[in-house]
């Protein structure tokens, strides 16, 4: 192929540079990601949950709002691509819950596109207001289950899936309690080799006060982070994450720990927001910038 000198060559040389300093990427800033990502996607769930209406509540977007990177493949090719016309199948924005059955609405995916990706599988939301799927009244409960799979453009895989339990939201007199009896997110090459397996659960109860994006406020709660190929967890607490009228996730606070097992067994964790979708991790000392991939400006 002849690529035209101009505005597309640079773009091309750009992202090409770029293919070489992603190549520098550490083990440890990826790690640092997933601690990241971890925490953003119960920020996310807690989001998805208070927008809904009485009976929709915690309807979720799709399972990541910024592909992982690792999906997408070299940046050489995606440059190489970018200039080509592509044909996609149909977007998953498209793709709706179920009307109310005996207390559960559920969402399917028939290989939808995702940008360069496409997600199979569904999402299941079970009321304990069953038959009815109403969210209004305190002590009302919704447990969100996932099974679903994103391929990569180029044959690799993010697998979403609810192993332990899922999420559940019930409403309290002030606000919400969260809790994450299990979650999981396995990442898996196109060659089967597994990249990463981080599961996800709640030690303490996420307590949240307020109603609306406005005045919502993460205020305590200790969530748990399981690295299984690296035999490693980190346990956080969260303080004080507070949202912003424009964005899907808290955009102030921390959450702060320690890490148990693997090379950092002992050593102290923390997780600061410092925007819409952005954190900064930091492991025994060393801190990674991170892009949240379920964080997005509304």
């Amino acid at each position: 192929m002849i690529i035209q000198t101009g505005t597309r060559t640079a773009v091309l040389f750009s992202l090409l540079a770029a293919s070489v300093v992603g190549a520098c990427k550490s083990a440890a800033d990826d790690e640092e990601a997933q601690i990241g990502n971890a925490v953003g996607d119960v920020m996310s769930g807690v989001d998805d949950a208070n927008q809904g209406s009485t009976s929709t509540a915690m309807l979720d977007r799709l399972p990541v709002l910024r592909m992982p990177d690792q999906l997408r493949g070299p940046l050489w090719r995606r440059a190489t691509e970018a200039l080509l016309p592509e044909a996609h199948a149909a977007a998953c924005s498209g793709v709706t819950f179920s009307s109310c059955d005996a207390g559960v609405r559920s969402r399917s995916f028939d290989d939808c596109s995702f940008g360069v990706a496409t997600v199979s599988g569904s999402t299941s939301l079970a009321f304990s207001s069953a038959p009815a799927c109403i969210f209004i009244s305190t002590g009302d409960a919704v447990t969100r289950t996932a099974s679903l799979t994103l391929t990569g453009l180029y044959g690799g895989t993010l697998a979403i899936t609810s192993p332990g339990g899922g999420q559940v939201l019930t409403k309290t007199a002030t606000g919400f309690e969260y809790t994450v009896p299990g979650m999981e997110r396995v990442l898996t090459t196109a060659g089967g080799r597994e990249l990463f397996d981080v599961s996800t659960a709640t030690t303490a109860p996420i307590e949240i006060t307020g109603s609306s994006r406005s005045d919502l406020v993460i205020v305590s709660g200790t969530l748990q982070i399981t690295h299984h190929l690296d035999g490693y967890a980190v346990s956080l607490t969260a303080s004080n994450l507070a949202w912003a009228p424009t964005c899907n996730c808290a955009v102030s606070g921390s959450l702060t720990g320690t890490v148990s097992g693997g090379k950092h067994d002992g050593k102290s964790a923390s997780v600061t927001l410092t925007g819409c979708g952005e954190a900064e991790v930091n492991i025994d000392g060393e801190t990674a910038s991170v892009s949240l991939d379920r964080c997005s400006s509304i």
